[in-house]
Order: structure tokens, then C-alpha cells, then sequence
């Protein structure tokens, strides 16, 4: 079960009802599996914070089972195999204003360790968040709000706390185009862009990389500083500035490249069809095919094996491409107890 291509995790399949499912490593593949590897599991619940476990017993994958009430908005699960607890979180986090929120943690480290649940949470744009949602948000513990969007997309959609919330908004914009335009959709309405293909993409994640490295790091510094709250790190889409952003720090913990992809392309699965049905009209109103800019409206794999080929080529990986200070270097430690459990039986 610990095999590092199939990660345990939990889908919520109805009120106070979870399931257990894979997580699968391979990129064409990423999403969840109810069949193999493993095909059950001795349970035990606790809340995120991990304060006390109460035993569930045995859950087959793929069988629905009640969680007693108690435990937040966001369970945590455990199982014991060989002697270790491995964690089961959940993954995609459902809120009815946000459809690509979900947890980053979960995954199995390549110095036999697992990255922690209900640390850093990533999504999409969060002005549509409900009243419900933002207490979900406050008993995810979350401190900090990292907005890495441009300031047009902030006054179209601007985040709005609320009043009670001690929620730090952090803004770090990314101002990043493709094709040497911002504001994408209206050249793509009036055909002055045509097409956009994943080599585009890559290109633009190129100029992520090379143009924002000092934001980058800051970002990288603020998700990784054990002495703040939780996090949550978004754009609009929270597919490709987001989704470097967390590569990098799930990158920095050990987390194989596969097990990155996968959960890049988780995106693909909750955000890109509900992107997708909401333009419908309004592009073939104004006659573009769809499939013409997929790779714009989806996570492109290769975008990211691009910032993976500059990271290992330009830079001796992560921990050299950013621009740590002194203080932050020497958090290195902090940030690994922090982020990643230990897996020694």
C-alpha cells in the first residue's frame, strides 16, 4: 500500500459519508481509482489537527461509510500498514463557490515520508465563496491567503472576507501573459488569437519562471514558514500560477515528479469542464472551436515537464532557483518537520 504510485485518499460521497479511493500517479490516469491496490483498510478518524484518533474499523475501497459527527467539515483518516500510520486525507475540498479547492498534502515523499493533510490548500478564484464556505475556511484553520492574480482580476472578482475573519490576504501577483496578451479571452472572442497549443503553455510557464522568481520565493517562504497558520495559495483558474507555486514546494518536500504531475492535472477534473460548459455559448457565438484552446483552459502537462526541464537544466533544482534568504535557509529543517510526517515503524 505504500507503493509511492497509489496514494490512499478519501471522496466525500455524501453528508457525513466518505469513501475510500487511489490517488494514481500516472499523468493520463490522474483521479481515482476504487479497485487496486489495496481493497481495504482498518480506519481510524481524527479531526485535522490530528488531536485524538477514534477507531471506524474495517472500510472496503469504493464502500461508502459514515464518519460520526465531531470531526469538521474535513476528516482526517489513518491506517496502519508494516507498522506505520499512513494518513488519508481528503483531497478535493467541496464548496459551493470554488470548484478546484482542494488539499496539497498526502503524498508519499521519496525519503520515506508523507507530505501533511490540512497545511496548504490550493484553488481556484475565491470571490464566489458562500457564507458556509468561509467557515469551512476557518475550521481548516486556514491564516493566510495568498492571491496571486493580476490587479484587473482582483477588481473584476475581488475576495471578500468576512467581517469576523482574522484571515491575512496576501497579494503577490503574477502578471504573466501568453502570446503577449493579458487579458486572453477577448482576443480569443475577436480571432486576433486563434489557437493555442501546449507549446504556448510551456512558453509561458518559461516566463513564469524566469521573470517571477522573487515573487516565487516569497510565495515558496509563506506556504513553507511553520509559524504561520494554515494556507491557501489561488489564482483565478488555480491551475498554472498556482500549480507551479505548489510544484515547487511539493518539489522542495521530496514528492516524485509523477506524483506532482498527477496532482497538477487534478485540475483538469475539477476545474477545466465546469470552465469549459460556462464558455460554450459564448464562443461558438462567436465561432471558436473549443479544441482550438483547450490547452488554455485546461492544465497542460507540458507546461509543466517545461518548468520541470528548466528547474533540472538552468538550476540544480528548486532549492537553487529560489532565491532563499539567510532566515529562510535556515528553515530548511522547521519546514520539513512542518510538511512531512515521518514514516518509521
Amino acid at each position: 500500500m505504500t507503493n509511492i504510485d497509489f496514494i490512499p485518499i478519501a471522496v466525500k460521497s455524501g453528508p457525513d459519508h466518505y469513501m475510500i479511493a487511489h490517488q494514481l500517479a500516472e499523468p493520463e490516469l490522474a483521479g481515482w481509482n476504487t479497485k487496486s491496490p489495496a481493497s481495504q483498510f482498518m480506519l481510524e478518524v481524527s479531526t485535522l489537527s490530528q488531536d485524538n484518533w477514534t477507531p471506524l474499523g474495517e472500510v472496503s475501497v469504493g464502500t461508502p461509510f459514515q464518519v460520526p459527527k465531531g470531526f469538521g467539515p474535513v476528516p482526517l483518516f489513518r491506517t496502519k500498514h508494516n507498522g506505520v500510520y499512513i494518513h488519508i486525507g481528503v483531497r478535493k475540498i467541496e464548496l459551493e463557490g470554488a470548484s478546484n479547492f482542494r488539499d496539497i498534502g498526502g503524498y508519499l515523499t521519496l525519503d520515506s515520508g508523507q507530505l501533511q493533510f490540512g497545511r496548504i490548500f490550493r484553488s481556484d478564484n475565491l470571490a464566489k465563496l458562500t457564507n458556509s464556505d468561509w467557515q469551512v475556511v476557518e475550521q481548516l484553520d486556514v491564516g493566510s491567503i495568498i492571491d496571486l492574480r493580476r490587479m484587473d482580476e482582483k477588481l473584476r472578482s475581488p475576495t471578500v472576507l468576512p467581517p469576523s475573519s482574522n484571515i491575512e490576504i496576501i497579494e503577490i501577483p503574477i502578471d504573466v501573459e501568453i502570446l503577449g496578451k493579458g487579458e486572453l479571452l477577448q482576443h480569443i472572442l475577436s480571432k486576433e488569437i486563434k489557437k493555442i497549443t501546449h507549446k504556448d503553455m510551456a512558453q509561458m510557464y518559461q516566463d513564469i519562471l524566469s521573470k517571477f522568481r522573487p515573487e516565487l520565493t516569497r510565495v515558496v517562504s509563506i506556504l513553507l514558514d511553520p509559524a504561520r497558520r494554515n494556507k491557501i495559495v489561488h489564482c483565478t483558474a488555480g491551475k498554472d500560477r498556482t500549480g507551479i507555486s505548489v510544484a515547487l514546494v511539493q518539489s522542495l518536500c521530496n514528492v516524485p515528479k509523477r506524483q506532482i504531475m498527477s496532482d497538477f492535472l487534478l485540475s483538469n477534473s475539477f476545474r477545466t469542464p465546469t470552465r469549459i460548459a460556462a464558455l460554450s455559448e459564448r464562443l461558438k457565438s462567436h465561432q471558436v472551436d473549443i479544441e482550438d484552446i483547450v490547452p488554455y483552459l485546461s492544465a497542460s502537462p507540458t507546461a509543466l515537464q517545461r518548468a520541470f526541464e528548466i528547474l533540472h537544466d538552468q538550476y540544480d533544482g528548486p532549492s537553487d532557483y529560489l532565491t532563499f534568504d539567510e532566515t529562510s535557509s535556515s528553515l530548511q529543517g522547521d519546514w520539513q518537520s512542518h510538511m512531512v510526517n515521518r514514516l518509521a515503524s
